[in-house]
């Protein structure tokens, strides 16, 4: 997609109100687990106007990371490991 296209689908976007949330699996979300996922995001943002992008990135194990605009949460198994890793580094 060019920049402009999606330049102008940011700008519709943020002008009707619509929330984008992105969460990033290491496989494809079913569609019960999308539910879920699209209830939680319309609870944390207060709209009812939420689209949902599923990237997929097998490197982060599973779980999964979930970004709405500026804010992110990572429960990734990945990052479980980076944070145990900087623990052990810490204490030896």
């Amino acid at each position: 997609m060019s920049n402009v296209a999606k330049s102008y689908i940011d700008l519709y976007n943020e002008e009707q109100g619509v929330k984008v949330a992105t969460v990033i699996t290491a496989i494809p979300l079913s569609s019960e687990l999308e539910s879920k996922v699209m209830e939680k995001v319309k609870e944390l943002t207060g709209s009812e106007k939420v689209t949902l992008k599923n990237e997929i990135d097998p490197t982060i194990i599973g779980g999964f990371v979930l970004r709405v605009g500026d804010i992110q949460y990572n429960a990734s198994i990945a990052n479980q490991f980076g944070n145990l890793k900087r623990e052990f580094s810490k204490s030896i």
